[in-house]
């Protein structure tokens, strides 16, 4: 367990370093309104950040996301790889979504914080947005600053773990279509249906479809999460009420803002990510029976499948010689 920590804390770096200009676009697209528009889309907001902030503005706030992904990263794999254990055949799609949604669940305790903090990073000092937001009366020195600040204002469980409800809402669906999916394509990808025998080139390709895959069931969530987090302690009473007036006031698009960035960010980061860590298990893991994640093409199943005693083979026993005792070969071993 402690080796898949470490596999996933150097593959969440990685993919963080890949994707974060792209995370740092869909957050400013999704936490500005109508009324305080300030990008006209995803080219725009690209174009505005580059020319107003440098390429260093893409980067605000990865500090915290750098060393909190990566920490994230290990959580998921280490949970999900140990929670396996709980099934017969755990390489099934219904198997691999309760482990992944195990561990999406575990890992949003760690991750709620973090996001908060590069949230509000990520949209400190852009103009008419701080009328919103908590910048505008509050602005962060750093990560540390950003939760020593939020603890004092509104102390820890409304404060620090602000939009703990939405994390949880978006990871555990998330990491629950996470794993099948790269599993989905490792089977009809991979020559031998083994993920040992996949070329690198198809990993890669392999991580941006199950970041995708990921993401298109979660977004709408993550929107919410995303403009709860980064609001005025008084613009909303809650999560449930934050998208509620969102829908109010912009309509059902307001769910799929910033979606194209976060696509687009999900290609490079997690096309590094997952392929990144099965490198490093595959290199330096002790040789396991199944000899890779994924051993054998598997069946889309319902449930997991459960071995009986009837499956086992058994070895034939001889007839035994006539003048020995009648202890069985198996009971003699």
């Amino acid at each position: 367990m402690a080796l898949d920590f470490g596999f996933g804390f150097v593959a969440g770096v990685t993919g963080t370093i890949a994707g974060y200009p792209f995370d740092t676009v869909k957050v400013r697209l999704q936490t500005q309104t109508l009324n305080h528009r300030l990008y006209s889309g995803s080219l725009d907001c690209f174009i505005k950040i580059a020319k107003q902030e440098s390429i260093l503005g893409f980067y605000k706030g990865m500090s915290s996301p750098m060393i909190g992904v990566a920490l994230i990263n290990g959580i998921v794999f280490s949970v999900q790889n140990a929670s396996k254990g709980l099934f017969d055949n755990p390489d099934t799609y219904t198997a691999l979504a309760i482990t992944g949604a195990m561990a999406g669940c575990v890992q949003a305790f760690i991750c709620s914080p973090i996001e908060l903090v590069k949230t509000r990073l990520q949209i400190q000092g852009i103009g008419q947005q701080r009328k919103l937001f908590a910048l505008s009366t509050h602005l962060y020195n750093g990560p540390v600053d950003c939760l020593r600040k939020s603890y004092d204002r509104r102390g820890f469980q409304q404060g620090v773990m602000r939009g703990l409800s939405m994390t949880l809402a978006r990871d555990i669906p998330s990491f629950a279509a996470y794993f099948p999916a790269w599993q989905f394509f490792v089977v009809h990808c991979s020559p031998t249906g083994k993920e040992s025998d996949m070329p690198m080139y198809m990993s890669l390709i392999g991580g941006g479809f199950t970041g995708i895959a990921a993401w298109t069931v979660s977004y709408p969530f993550d929107v919410i999460k995303s403009r709860y987090q980064a609001s005025r302690e008084h613009v909303y009473k809650g999560v449930w009420d934050c998208a509620v007036k969102s829908f109010r006031t912009e309509g059902w698009q307001v769910f799929t803002r910033g979606f194209l960035p976060c696509t687009l960010r999900a290609i490079p980061t997690n096309a590094f990510t997952y392929p990144v860590y099965a490198l490093l298990k595959r290199t330096f893991d002790a040789p396991r029976d199944d000899d890779s994640i994924i051993t054998t093409p598997v069946p889309t199943t319902t449930k997991p499948v459960i071995k009986s005693k009837s499956s086992v083979p058994t070895k034939v026993k001889p007839p035994p010689p006539p003048s020995t005792s009648s202890i069985s070969p198996i009971q003699s071993m």
